[in-house]
């Protein structure tokens, strides 16, 4: 026979005591409202938990492609069999990632689903008893309930506090290391859930440098950040419980390393030092000069021939000069940070402050690097690679403290 009652007669830390002394196996229902948790137990032991499916696979997909634990092809597949199928999530996963991994992800889900219910303070419960449960003792591993309400308890207790001091976690935040142009200018935002270790990254070797020592679950909430996150999505990307990614977030604003910010639209095709923007500009150029009428192209094509190439020329002139400054301001990071300059400009592209995009001129040809001594140029060989006469050149410049 189930029991069932409120949780305002019977708190849950009660009624998972109970279970535990009692030694029963069955399925504890936690319900608020609209949301929902199901603890599975063994003999007393916590052996599984879950929250609703759609939330519990919102969250298994973030982390799983935010971390590249899976791509989002593979967990594609995944889903599409788990639907089809209707076998378990996990179950599937143990097919697509290594056993350490899964045994990790799924105590972290149970852990955070347990410590979520905890946090109630009303709703209601069922227990369902049953017989013979089957599972993967490989990878679930049971629980005490003691050692999970020691610690779900504290977590109970601190989180109210921490949210109270961080802005909502629906805000939307962003790293704030460097100021918006200079992450502009050496192009040091990667793309979104891109998953990269944030300790390769020049940021990181810039809060090295200013005595910034940061925790291991601070740098796995930088190294999911991308272009910018909401608290939630941080907490479900991270690859760390719920709490520990709370803590990191809210030292991590304290710090000003993250802050709140709105959330970008692409919506101008100003030429913003990247590329892309230049190339939307010349292709409206040339929209642009091909919209006069026929009769007119007929009658003058020799002059809009010309004058489309004078375009162009000069638009793919201004983009070399500007990439050509960026690479110049990466550079000036590079040997700051690292007291030298690099063998090549490959070693920008490796250390995320420039695209390989970056190192090709807009004729398709590399970029120059010069460096004798304590000075480097940096040049484009111009539209013919072959011809001195067209070259396109940054004034050299003294490398950093060197006059």
């Amino acid at each position: 026979m189930a029991l069932q009652g409120s949780l305002d007669d019977f708190n849950i830390l009660n009624i998972l005591q109970m279970i535990k002394l009692e030694g029963k196996t069955g399925r504890l229902t936690l319900t608020e409202g609209e949301e929902l948790v199901k603890v599975t137990f063994d003999n007393g032991s916590i052996i599984f938990a879950e929250i609703s499916p759609v939330k519990e696979e919102s969250r298994l997909k973030a982390t799983l492609t935010h971390n590249k634990i899976l791509d989002a092809q593979s967990w594609n597949e995944v889903k599409k069999e788990h639907d089809d199928s209707l076998k378990p999530l996990w179950e599937l996963l143990s097919k697509k990632i290594p056993a350490q991994t899964l045994v990790e992800l799924m105590r972290r889900h149970i852990l955070d689903n347990v410590y979520y219910a905890l946090r109630w303070k009303r709703g209601n419960y069922e227990f369902t008893p049953m017989k013979g449960i089957k599972y993967n003792d490989k990878v679930m591993t049971p629980m005490d309930v003691d050692a999970v309400l020691m610690e779900g308890c504290r977590i109970a207790d601190e989180w109210p506090r921490i949210t109270s001091s961080i802005p909502p976690l629906a805000t939307f935040v962003v790293k704030s290391i460097l100021g918006e142009d200079e992450y502009d200018s050496l192009n040091l935002k990667t793309a979104e859930g891109a998953g990269q270790d944030f300790k390769s990254s020049i940021e990181f070797e810039i809060l090295t440098a200013r005595g910034v020592a940061l925790t291991d679950a601070q740098i796995n909430i930088l190294s999911i950040m991308g272009s910018g996150k909401t608290i939630t999505d941080i907490l479900d990307s991270a690859r760390q419980g719920h709490f520990t990614s709370l803590t990191g977030v809210q030292r991590l604003m304290e710090l000003g390393i993250i802050k709140s910010a709105t959330r970008k639209k692409d919506t101008t095709i100003a030429l913003d030092h990247t590329g892309g923007s230049a190339r939307y500009v010349t292709m409206f150029f040339l929209v642009a000069a091909l919209a006069g009428g026929i009769a007119w192209q007929v009658m003058s094509w020799p002059q809009q021939t010309q004058s489309r190439k004078a375009s162009v020329a000069q638009l793919n002139t201004a983009h070399a000069k500007e990439t050509l400054k960026k690479i110049e301001r990466a550079l000036k990071v590079h040997i700051a940070l690292r007291g030298t300059p690099p063998s090549s400009l490959s070693e920008l592209v490796h250390s995320g402050a420039l695209s390989a995009g970056d190192l090709t001129d807009p004729w398709g040809n590399p970029y120059q690097f010069i460096h004798r001594q304590d000075k480097f140029s940096l040049f484009s060989n111009g539209p013919d690679a072959y011809l001195a006469t067209d070259n396109i050149y940054l004034p050299p410049a003294s490398a950093p403290g060197k006059g």
